[in-house]
């Protein structure tokens, strides 16, 4: 049995379906639901950029925090380390027997690298610490301060062991200059409090 070409029918009587004529419908959207749309997306916008905000203060604030954290622990340390030294600086030795004076420069020497040490390791932590750009000028100061430190420990050893050798000139020289970066430290954390204050009140830092 054929096919006929104006009415289609298979051989098992099943009628192929015509397609419809398609219609395009015509995008009908009034004027209220266009704003309400409108102002979703503003509304979501404006919710990304606070959110945005939110995000960044709550970053920049453990990043200030983290930094805080690491300036303290330097503190603390380098506190401990100079209790020790200073008094041991300030132990008279006049009366000591040259066996316990060279004891005693030798002890000077042992925890003046020590803090040479303790302030190289705090300085490597607190220059790496990503801060916000506010508190950058106390970064600074803080990293300046601690390699002040960090040079008067060194020659506060070199000292000892300019006694050792026998050579005193060697020595006075080296805590004369021990004394001047230990100013220099002192000065650098003047700097650093100013900074902090500054970043911390969201204000100009103050002429020095």
């Amino acid at each position: 049995m054929g096919m006929d070409p104006d009415s289609p029918e298979p051989s098992g009587g099943l009628k192929i379906p015509k397609l419809p004529d398609l219609k395009i419908p015509k995008l009908a959207v009034d004027r209220r639901k266009a704003l309400t749309a409108a102002g979703v997306a503003v509304a979501a916008i404006a919710v990304l950029l606070v959110g945005g905000v939110l995000a960044m203060s709550y970053t920049e604030g453990q990043q200030v925090a983290a930094f805080e954290s690491h300036v303290a622990a330097s503190e603390a340390d380098i506190f401990l380390v100079y209790d020790k030294i200073s008094a041991h600086i300030r132990t008279p030795t006049n009366d000591l027997s040259v066996a316990e004076c060279d004891a005693h420069a030798r002890e000077l020497a042992a925890i003046a690298r020590y803090g040479r040490d303790v302030t190289a390791y705090h300085r490597q932590i607190v220059a790496a610490d990503a801060v916000p750009e506010a508190y950058a000028g106390a970064q600074s100061a803080y990293v300046r301060a601690l390699d002040n430190l960090n040079r008067a420990f060194t020659l506060w050893s070199s000292a000892a062991g300019a006694y050792e050798m026998h050579d005193y000139f060697a020595a006075n020289r080296n805590i004369g200059e021990a004394d001047s970066a230990w100013r220099a430290y002192a000065a650098a954390i003047t700097d650093y409090d100013r900074e902090l204050r500054a970043a911390e009140e969201g204000a100009e830092v103050p002429p020095a």
